[in-house]
């Protein structure tokens, strides 16, 4: 039985649609590995096959759940059925299992009925459910389940927190089997197999060991490999072959093996015909569209419809399976018109399925619908579309299952998108559209265009790489170089990018003039594909470069700074095994600087070693005219060389490092009687030099030693009647006081994100015997403002409001209050304050509570109203003030029932209905600890928190 089922295992299902003309090629002929990754114990990743996978040598005596995660079109799909098939050929590094099944998670999701494994494996196969029965129980080995396309582990892990059978023979919905499954509650010796878009965190959903294995995509080798099997004609193959090596953009798409199939597609149809071949394949949206285009035209002949009916129909179809995240269709939904050459025919069990020949068509063709609608409507759903999918980054750190619903809706809808952006690209869509007599409504660019805009300033990390894709379909250079102009800085170290990335991301930063501070994990070979990026950026943080290929040598991290024609490279000496390493690496990363002059090397010690080194770095860049060692000239030269004999004689004191700003944590004394929670700081200074204060964040630049005692104030709104502009506090107010005169200037600390509009409204307020006088200040920073000190007294930031409120740099400070007896709820006062109040000032007003740790930093605009969230209790609303003190009142009151052991905040801007502050997970166990001890009569308290009676508590309300 078996062996009838091993014959029965075939690439039917995907053979149908590998050429829309048609033609049967056996998938097995077609087939070339991508590149999969391992990351190792090291961190470094190891390139493994398909085999290895499943190496004994890793394994030792256990198998572990295999998980293979890959980007849309990666692969995935095929790398599974190609297990399956390597199974029933009985390839020898299969022969531990006796068993192996394949199950379609887009098929199982259709499934209504409830069912038992037996049922759901004889579903996904030609056999029926005793034959499966007996199969399983006379294995003697294991059973390989490969799950595909499980790309949404959310949707699962509510289930499996309430829901499990225990037998293979328990009824269920498919879901639940797939969980119990996950869960090794049935089938417990079978060995899984996941492939996912989705990075699966460690232990979620999944039971014993597991390893992770990540799809790249095809490198150039591979490229050519399946060139070569497509193109059976060495002729044609070498022509075709050579025409995509020399075009950057389409080789680095074929990295992506569904974009290499459908490149090849186009290029064949293209040569074999002797038709022009187009050089506008320069984004994803124009390769989806010359496909789309040269189908309509080869194999859509004699329709009984126009194309812009078909179109319609398809995209309708598409934008449905959307919205309700499915991928099959029945008969009944799809008209026979519409059957081809986009939509394959699927089999399952004795129902015939549709879908689109690759999910990235649903998508497309779901874009196309919303561009081809009347403008009104298409101006609708695109709004629709930008609202679903920010309101999914909004949830994106909750956990209940309606916001996993929602964030896995907002996912799902973002390459759809990327496509309306490129559609919207005139210049290399026009001709398919003018073609079919179709046009673009104007509204859709300028409704992304606005969005665009808005989001490149909201989010300027955790989706950026998403807003930057945007513009690369859009490809549209001074609007891009629009929405970048405010851009200032970056961090995209946590993302692992890929060959379409970088080129998008040398798009992107090609337009980007003023970005500053640039993190990538790349390597040193990515450099040369972004080009001038670098050249661009003050500092370019550069993680893992790996040099294995090239050295011994492997640099765990690196950061380069460039600017004016400077560049800085901080290396450790530890991290260069071989001194070749060091050259190697300068040599790469510097080759897209032209014209470099000066470079600083930072480095803990400079020895003999790095000669070899550096002079190949100055011979290597004739320009080059000066060399540093930290922040110090180590040699100058007027166009001539340096010698070795220069290096050995370097002198010592040319290498000392000159000092910032010293950093210092003041005595806080107490000088009033009445209030012993105002505190006055007291900094002892030492020596001449800048000095910055770590509680307030005041520099004084101190000529000499000194004494400054200094505190925060009330500010007196009376002393502002009278002024020609309107005024208002931009910073607390300090009352400063500095012994023997040696303080002579002072930065103040400012919360101000600045605009064209807003970077000269600051200035200083200077109180002195019931007087103020309104001081220029010498220059004005993204964090302080500077002035001469002339008299010491009362110094404050103030604001003029010329224009409407804009954001301000801003913290939210959570504060437990203290348990009473008998209390019932736990009060969690939250104050959103500006982010140059000082913390200590805050918790010294409010000494009796507890301070919450929590990442607090977000922007906050004045007046505006806000709502914090709170999960489980709910949402209230509150208008931001921008108060500088002294009094710090909480913003909201949270009451959260003693039992609860944590809550989940964010703060959303109730105008923009954006998030502002994400989600933070509150722990409220020291809490409930105290609750227990209360209720229990224990007398022990705990140290975070101080347990009143209700006479104490009485007594402290009265003060």
């Amino acid at each position: 039985m078996v062996c009838q089922y091993k014959k029965s295992v075939d690439w039917k299902d995907l053979n149908e649609r590998s050429f829309p003309s048609g033609e049967r090629v056996s998938l097995a002929a077609l087939y070339t590995e991508p590149v999969i990754i391992q990351k190792n114990k090291k961190g470094s990743f190891l390139n493994v096959s398909v085999e290895e996978l499943f190496s004994k040598s890793n394994l030792c005596l256990y198998y572990p759940t295999i998980i293979l995660q890959g980007n849309p079109g990666s692969g995935k799909s095929v790398i599974a059925q190609k297990i399956l098939l390597d199974w029933a050929s009985e390839k020898p590094y299969l022969e531990d299992f006796d068993l192996t099944f394949c199950l379609r998670y887009e098929e199982v999701k259709c499934i209504s009925e409830e069912m038992n494994l037996i049922e759901l494996l004889s579903w996904s196969c030609s056999l029926t459910s005793s034959q499966i029965s007996r199969m399983v129980l006379n294995s003697v080995q294991r059973v390989l389940l490969i799950i595909d396309g499980l790309d949404e582990p959310d949707e699962l892990r509510f289930i499996c927190d309430e829901f499990c059978i225990s037998s293979k023979f328990q009824r269920a919905s498919p879901e639940v089997i797939v969980c119990s499954l996950l869960r090794q509650q049935i089938l417990p010796r079978s060995v899984l197999l996941i492939t996912t878009r989705t990075k699966f965190p460690h232990g979620m959903l999944l039971e014993g060991q597991q390893r992770f294995f990540r799809i790249v995509g095809f490198s150039e080798k591979e490229v050519e490999e399946y060139f070569h099997k497509f193109f059976q004609n060495e002729e044609l193959f070498r022509k075709v072959y050579e025409f995509v090596r020399k075009n950057e953009t389409l080789i680095t798409a074929c990295s992506i093996p569904v974009m290499c199939w459908i490149i090849c597609m186009v290029l064949r149809e293209r040569f074999c015909e002797g038709a022009h071949v187009t050089s506008g394949l320069e984004t994803t949206t124009s390769i989806y569209v010359d496909f789309v285009s040269t189908l309509l035209e080869h194999h859509c002949q004699g329709l009984s419809q126009s194309v812009l009916t078909l179109l319609r129909s398809l995209g309708q179809l598409a934008e449905r399976g959307m919205l309700e995240q499915q991928v099959l269709f029945d008969e009944k939904t799809v008209s026979e018109t519409m059957s081809d050459p986009f939509l394959c025919k699927r089999k399952i069990s004795q129902e015939m399925m549709f879908s689109f020949m690759h999910h990235s068509f649903q998508e497309f063709f779901t874009a196309l619908y919303y561009v081809l609608l009347d403008e009104e409507e298409s101006k609708r759903k695109v709004r629709e579309l930008l609202r679903t999918v920010e309101k999914g980054w909004a949830l994106s750190c909750w956990s209940d299952r309606e916001a996993n619903l929602e964030i896995s809706k907002s996912k799902l809808l973002q390459p759809v998108i990327l496509f309306v952006c490129g559609l919207c690209k005139k210049e290399w869509v026009s001709s398919f559209f003018e073609k079919h007599n179709m046009a673009v409504s104007v509204n859709v660019e300028t409704q992304l265009k606005e969005w665009l805009n808005q989001c490149s300033q909201r989010y300027q990390n955790e989706h950026m790489l998403f807003i930057l894709h945007c513009l690369y379909e859009l490809h549209e250079k001074s609007f891009t170089g629009k929405v970048l102009e405010q851009l200032v800085s970056m961090d995209l170290s946590n993302v692992q990018l890929e060959n379409a990335h970088r080129w998008m991301l040398r798009f992107c930063f090609q337009n980007c003039v003023n970005i500053g501070k640039l993190r990538l994990s790349i390597t040193c070979d990515d450099l040369k594909i972004l080009q001038s990026t670098p050249y661009r950026c003050e500092e370019l943080i550069h993680q893992k470069a790996s040099l294995k290929k090239r050295t011994k040598g492997f640099c765990q991290e690196i950061i380069i700074s460039i600017k004016d024609e400077d560049v800085i490279f901080p290396l450790k000496n530890e991290t260069i095994i071989v001194k070749s390493a060091a050259e190697v690496f300068l040599q790469d990363v510097l080759h897209s600087v032209s014209g470099l002059k000066k470079v600083h090397l930072q480095i803990d010690k400079f020895t003999g070693r790095w000669i070899p080194t550096v002079l190949s770095l100055v011979w290597t860049f004739p320009s080059l005219n000066e060399l540093g060692w930290r922040k110090s000239v180590l040699l100058e030269r007027d166009m001539k060389s340096f010698t070795e004999e220069d290096l050995k004689t370097m002198k010592k004191e040319n290498i000392e490092s000159k000092s910032d700003a010293e950093l210092f944590t003041p005595e806080c004394v107490q000088q009033d009687d009445e209030d012993k929670h105002k505190t006055t700081y007291r900094f002892v200074c030492p020596h001449v030099g800048q000095f910055r204060c770590s509680l307030t964040s005041l520099v004084f630049v101190m000529e000499g030693e000194g004494e400054v005692l200094y505190r925060v104030v009330s500010w007196d709104p009376r002393l502002f009647v009278g002024f020609d502009q309107k005024m208002t506090p931009a910073g607390p107010l300090y009352n400063i006081d500095c012994f023997n005169g040696s303080l002579s200037k002072l930065h103040l600390p400012h919360c101000e994100i600045f605009s064209e509009k807003n970077k000269d409204s600051l200035d200083v307020a200077h109180f002195t015997c019931g007087n103020v006088e309104i001081m220029k200040p010498l220059q004005v920073t993204e964090t302080h403002v500077m002035i001469d000190i002339k008299g010491l007294s009362l110094y404050g930031l103030l604001k003029r409001l010329i224009f409407p409120p804009s954001p301000v740099a801003a913290q939210v400070l959570l504060f437990l209050r203290p348990i009473i007896a008998r209390q019932r709820e736990n009060v969690l006062d939250v104050h959103l304050l500006p982010l140059t109040v000082p913390l200590s000032e805050v918790k010294n007003q409010h000494w009796e509570n507890t301070h919450i740790k929590t990442s607090s930093k977000c922007s906050l605009t004045p007046g505006s109203e806000y709502s914090l969230c709170c999960q489980p209790e709910g949402c209230t609303t509150e208008k931001f003030e921008c108060d500088f003190g002294p009094n710090y009142h909480p913003t909201f009151e949270v009451f959260v029932n003693v039992e609860t052991d944590e809550v989940r905040l964010s703060l959303l801007d109730k105008t923009e209905e954006k998030e502002v502050w994400v989600p933070r997970r509150i722990l409220l166990t020291v809490i409930n600890c105290l609750y227990l001890q209360i209720t229990s009569g224990k007398d022990a308290d705990p140290p975070a928190q101080k347990r009143l009676t209700e006479c104490e508590f009485v007594k402290k309300t009265q003060r």
